[in-house]
């Protein structure tokens, strides 16, 4: 299933955190992106670009820490090696 952020609903009351697992959130951000494959600075990126809250919350480290702690533990998440061709620092991660 192609999910993106998209297709992801705002929350009731404007403004406040999405309603949904960090799993799902990230999922969504990934499989939204033209390569299917993002890092995590895109990651976060995707998620304050969609949602109110996370813009806000910009420099909130406890959301960007959970983040990083659903990609290293959940299975669904796999980290690609990115080219080499590539500047900048930090992995692509896919969904397996």
């Amino acid at each position: 299933e192609n999910l993106t952020l998209d297709m992801l609903s705002d929350s009731v009351i404007p403004g406040e955190k999405p309603n949904y697992p960090y799993p799902t959130l990230i999922r969504a951000a990934i499989l939204g992106s033209p390569r299917k494959a993002l890092t995590l600075q895109g990651i976060y990126k995707a998620l304050e670009d969609r949602f109110e809250w996370f813009r806000t919350h910009r420099n909130d480290k406890g959301w960007q820490n959970s983040i990083r702690h659903n990609l290293s533990l959940n299975k669904l998440f796999r980290k690609l090696d990115k080219p080499i061709t590539e500047p900048g620092k930090g992995s692509y991660w896919t969904v397996d």
